[in-house]
C-alpha cells in the first residue's frame, strides 16, 4: 500500500475515534479528547496529501537542514529519529497552492483546533457556552474533512456517522454565552479571542469551507412536510427512509461550477472540452454520483440542478492523469511546528 494511502487510512482511525470519544453519553474529557483526536486526524491527512503530492516520497515530509558540508540532511529528534514538518507549517503550505482544494476557513478551523488541544490543560473550569464553541469548530472541521478527505483520497466515509451529537441533545436548551467573560480564567478568555478573532475573518470569506458551524436542533412531527423520501437502491423491495434534503447535500456537496474547479486542478492533462461533458453526462446518470433537483420543485419541466458525490473523482481519475509534484529540495530552516516520524 502507497504510504499516502496508509496515511490517510490512520486519518480517518482517528477522526472515527474523535467523533466515538465525543458522542459519548457521560464523557467529562469530551472536548479535550475531540480536539487531540481531530487534530491527529487532520496531521495525517494533510501529511497524506503532502506525500500524494510528491510522488510517495517520505523525505518529502523531513524537516530538512544543511549540515557543515551544505548538504541537506533530515534535521533529527532526541532519539535520532528524522523530525517531519508540523501540521501548522504543512496546511499553511497548502492554502497557498491554488490547486490544493484547502482553503483558508479550512485553514484557520485546523488552527482552531491547534489551539484548542493546546490549551486543554487550562479548560478545567469550561462551561457549557466554552462547549458548545468547541462543537460548532468540531462540526466545521467534520464538513471540512469529509469534502477533503473524499476529493484528496476518494475516501468512501458513508459507512461511519460523521456528526457530532448536538448539546441539546444532552441538557435541553441552547447555550448562552455569558454576560461577562470575567468569570474564566485568564488563559481560557484569551482562548475565546483567538476563536473570535478566526470566525470574524471567516465571516467575510467566500469559500466553502469554515472555521465553524452552528447546529440548531428543533423537534417536529415525524411526519414532517419538509422530509423527503429517499430510496439508495433500485430495489423497489428495500426499506426505505425518511431524511431531510439538507441531510441528502451533505453526501453531495459539489455544484457543477465545484466539481469543473476540482478537476481542473486535481489533473494535469484535463481540459473543460467534449470529452469531459460526454463522461459527466454519463456518470450523471448514476444516483451514486450524481443528485439532480428542480428549481421548482411543483413543476416537472422546470430547470434542474445537479449536485456531486466526491466519489465521482474516482471515475474520472480512470480518464485523466493526477497531478503529482516534484520532492522538495533542502528547506531553509525556520522555527516552526515539528513532530516525529
Amino acid at each position: 500500500m502507497a504510504l499516502s494511502a496508509e496515511l490517510s487510512k490512520k486519518s480517518v482511525d482517528a477522526a472515527v475515534s474523535a467523533i466515538e470519544i465525543y458522542n459519548k453519553p457521560n464523557f467529562s474529557y469530551r472536548e479535550e479528547a475531540f480536539s487531540l483526536l481531530m487534530t491527529n486526524a487532520w496531521e495525517l491527512l494533510i501529511k497524506a496529501k503532502w506525500v500524494l503530492d510528491h510522488n510517495e516520497s517520505e523525505d518529502s515530509l523531513y524537516f530538512m537542514r544543511k549540515n557543515e558540508f551544505g548538504v541537506g540532511v533530515p534535521k533529527l529528534n532526541r532519539s535520532g529519529n528524522p523530525m517531519s514538518s508540523g501540521l501548522s507549517y504543512l496546511v499553511e503550505k497548502l492554502v497557498e497552492d491554488e490547486d490544493s482544494g484547502l482553503e483558508r476557513g479550512c485553514h484557520d478551523n485546523i488552527l482552531a483546533l491547534m489551539e484548542i488541544r493546546d490549551n486543554a490543560a487550562h479548560l478545567l473550569n469550561k462551561d457549557l457556552y466554552l462547549g458548545r464553541r468547541v462543537q460548532e469548530i468540531g462540526t466545521a472541521s467534520l464538513r471540512n474533512y469529509l469534502t477533503l478527505a473524499g476529493e484528496w483520497f476518494q475516501l468512501d466515509l458513508t459507512a461511519y456517522n460523521f456528526f457530532l451529537m448536538p448539546l441539546s441533545f444532552y441538557h435541553g436548551f441552547e447555550v448562552a454565552e455569558p454576560i461577562t467573560r470575567a468569570v474564566y480564567p485568564e488563559q481560557v478568555r484569551k482562548l475565546l479571542e483567538y476563536l473570535d478573532a478566526l470566525e470574524a475573518h471567516d465571516d467575510k470569506s467566500n469559500g466553502t469551507q469554515h472555521v465553524a458551524m452552528r447546529i440548531e436542533t428543533k423537534f417536529v412531527r415525524a411526519k414532517d412536510t419538509s422530509a423527503v423520501a429517499f430510496r439508495w437502491t433500485d430495489d423497489p423491495t428495500a426499506p426505505s427512509v425518511s431524511i431531510r434534503e439538507e441531510d441528502v447535500f451533505k453526501n453531495y456537496p459539489l455544484t457543477y461550477l465545484k466539481l469543473s474547479e476540482t478537476v481542473k486542478r486535481r489533473y494535469s492533462d484535463f481540459l473543460a472540452n467534449q470529452d469531459y461533458h460526454r463522461i459527466r453526462r454519463e456518470l450523471e446518470k448514476d444516483p451514486k454520483y450524481c443528485l439532480q433537483r428542480l428549481l421548482d420543485p411543483s413543476n416537472p419541466k422546470s430547470s434542474r440542478q445537479r449536485f456531486y458525490n466526491p466519489n465521482i473523482l474516482q471515475e474520472f481519475d480512470k480518464h485523466y492523469k493526477i497531478k503529482s509534484k516534484p520532492v522538495s529540495g533542502v528547506s531553509v530552516e525556520v522555527e516552526n511546528e515539528t513532530k516525529t516520524g
